[in-house]
């Protein structure tokens, strides 16, 4: 630590030799001079030197895993004000916060120092305690970028082991946040051999996730941006790559592809996963069903994650959490002949084609239904409070932000029509369904429109947090309705939409179908007793209707896939006939479901559904 050698020439002199063996020690050997530290820090307890000693005794508390007393000695020399030795006591504080379990202290203590270290040793620690706790703290562009600097400024000695520690990092490192880095170049800094450079750390470790997952369109990234550093794995990505028109079929292996386009779909894009994967028994001990998955974000599209998908191998897909993605994957289906369960339906003029298969349903039925069963209880006007703006629309909401003499007038004594509230261009769509106000969550809304006599029935869309401001605001003589994606127990005397076993909080009773429909109420209580204790042995909370949903279809999905022959092919007939035989078996298939009276599509192509109501015990 040659600036901080500003003592006596004698302590210097004999300080120096210890600090050159504790630089050039193993962990063994640095421990081992503990008692020559502190005899020389005893005999020179007033030289400035001794603070030096001090936090070399800190380094090796460290070392020790005794994480109090290397904080306590670190601290000590930190008091003394700002100095080289000062900042090496920062960074063995850093060190221990982080291996205490405390990462993004730990984080904040040490970034500020990065590439102002003198000594090698104490850079080498450094970048290492800091690179590690951005990982643990989950800042991955953070640490990706340290994990270039820890690279560059590795002695050469030092740097296989350090790229080998790196490599591994880079394992639990999120697949989009190396994509992410490789598209910035960020890995690539002033050097370009590949022994300082992460980006062919970044390029071995993207191309692996390629080949396992045969990810053609990460292939083809590979090559366009990385290709000087994939090294040995070039030929076998171009070979994947090349392969993009390859159709193919791994046994039993189903596609998802999930949404990240708007908040609403991304959270949905997770209920519906984990529904998926329960449907097709992979938390299960021995589960034969594969799940491959993509999402249609960042730079590529509904079709390149879909041709992804049929690359490795799936022969049945899941998609479609909004309208969009479903007609999309529609399109796709009849283009490439592969079945598709779309877990939302698609645009009307998308549903033909023997390979489309809609499972889900439009949130807004169940509006429409709980609307209807408010009015004939006398429950009216209805608000509806919350849903994302395709809900909404098609509930007959007006855009945002227009106001109408029609809802005016259903406001009554409440005085101007709050924000959001529909417009007399959807009038009267909102009076066909019973609505006479519509009221987003993504901001406060006004309350004054919930009290009597301006609102007698609401209807809940929103999520959690939305349900509960609007139960807040809401009067006692206001009647509730929950609709299907409102994740609340439900208040004392609400309704609460339902469709088959969904929702699977409690025993149904008191079901009510909607006008002229059949009884929804085919599967005896005790299966949704069953089917809610099989969830929450591996879930927290009863599931949501999207993973309800995502649950059905991998239901669907397995009935397609669990028979076909259990060898891969990429033979272009045999290809057809497996996709063939799986919606084949798809539309015929029988089995439990969760948010349908009806036990499978009938040798139909849309999941038949009744969607009624059942009453939340007492009034309120």
């Amino acid at each position: 630590m040659s600036p901080a050698l500003a003592g006596s020439p004698a302590a210097q002199a004999e300080l120096r030799p210890l600090l050159s063996r504790f630089a050039n020690g193993a962990r063994a050997e640095r421990i081992a001079l503990e008692p020559e530290l502190l005899a020389f820090r005893g005999r020179h307890a007033s030289d400035d030197l001794a603070r030096v000693a001090t936090v070399h005794l800190a380094w090796i508390a460290l070392e020790r895993g005794d994480l109090r007393r290397a904080e306590a000695l670190a601290a000590e020399v930190e008091a003394a004000g700002r100095s080289a030795v000062g900042d090496l006591a920062r960074v063995i504080r850093g060190a221990a916060l982080r291996r205490s379990g405390k990462p993004r202290p730990a984080f904040g203590v040490l970034r500020p120092l990065v590439s102002k270290m003198i000594d090698a040793y104490v850079r080498a620690l450094l970048n290492e305690e800091v690179t590690a706790a951005a990982m643990e703290a989950g800042a991955w562009t953070q640490a990706i970028e340290l994990m270039s600097v820890w690279l560059r400024e590795a002695d050469d000695d030092r740097r296989a082991a350090v790229r080998a520690q790196i490599g591994a990092q880079l394992r639990e490192v999120p697949i989009d946040h190396l994509v992410r880095a490789l598209r910035a170049g960020r890995a690539t800094g002033e050097v370009v051999s590949p022994e300082v450079d992460l980006r062919s750390l970044l390029a071995e470790r993207l191309a692996i996730v390629a080949r396992e997952r045969r990810d053609v369109a990460l292939a083809k990234e590979l090559l366009d941006r990385a290709d000087a550093a994939l090294g040995t794995q070039r030929d076998a990505i171009f070979e994947l790559a090349a392969g993009a028109g390859a159709a193919r079929v791994e046994p039993p292996t189903v596609g998802l592809l999930l949404s990240t386009r708007t908040a609403a779909s991304r959270r949905r894009g997770v209920e519906i996963a984990a529904g998926v994967a329960h449907g097709l028994g992979l938390l299960r001990p021995g589960a034969d069903a594969r799940l491959v998955s993509r999402d249609d974000g960042g730079e590529g599209s509904v079709d390149e994650a879909l041709n992804s998908l049929t690359a490795e191998g799936a022969a049945v897909l899941i998609a479609g959490s909004d309208r969009e993605q479903a007609t999309e994957a529609a399109k796709f289906a009849r283009t490439h002949a592969i079945p598709v369960l779309l877990v939302h339906p698609p645009e009307p003029a998308a549903l033909d084609g023997a390979f489309v298969f809609v499972v889900g349903e439009e949130p807004a039925r169940s509006i429409e239904v709980l609307a209807a069963a408010l009015a004939e209880r006398g429950a009216k006007p209805v608000a509806l409070v919350g849903g994302d703006a395709e809900v909404r629309k098609d509930a007959g909401a007006a855009p945002p932000g227009a106001a109408g003499a029609a809802t005016a007038g259903a406001a009554g004594a409440a005085g101007a029509a709050p924000p959001g509230a529909a417009g007399a261009a959807g009038a009267a769509l909102l009076a066909e369904h019973g609505i006479a106000l519509a009221l987003p969550c993504d901001g406060t809304f006004d309350t004054r429109a919930l009290r009597p006599p301006a609102i007698r029935g609401m209807v809940l869309a929103g999520d959690a947090r939305c349900a509960d401001q609007a139960l807040r605001a809401a009067p006692r003589s206001v009647t509730i309705a929950l609709a299907f994606e409102t994740a609340i127990a439900p208040p004392p005397g609400s309704l609460v939409a339902t469709a088959g076993l969904f929702p699977l909080l409690a025993a149904p009773s008191g079901a009510q179908p909607p006008p002229g429909a059949g009884d929804p109420r085919a599967t005896p209580a005790s299966g949704a007793a069953a089917a809610l204790a099989a969830w929450l042995a591996t879930h927290p909370s009863p599931p949501s209707f999207w993973a309800a949903l995502g649950r059905d279809a991998g239901v669907l999905a397995w009935a397609g896939v669990q028979r076909l022959p259990k060898t891969g092919t990429e033979d272009p007939a045999e290809v057809k006939a497996r996709r063939l035989a799986a919606a084949s078996a798809m539309s015929t298939a029988t089995a439990e479901l969760w948010t349908t009276a009806a036990d499978g599509f009938g040798g139909r192509r849309v999941l038949p559904r009744v969607i009624g109501y059942r009453e939340s015990g007492k009034a309120r």
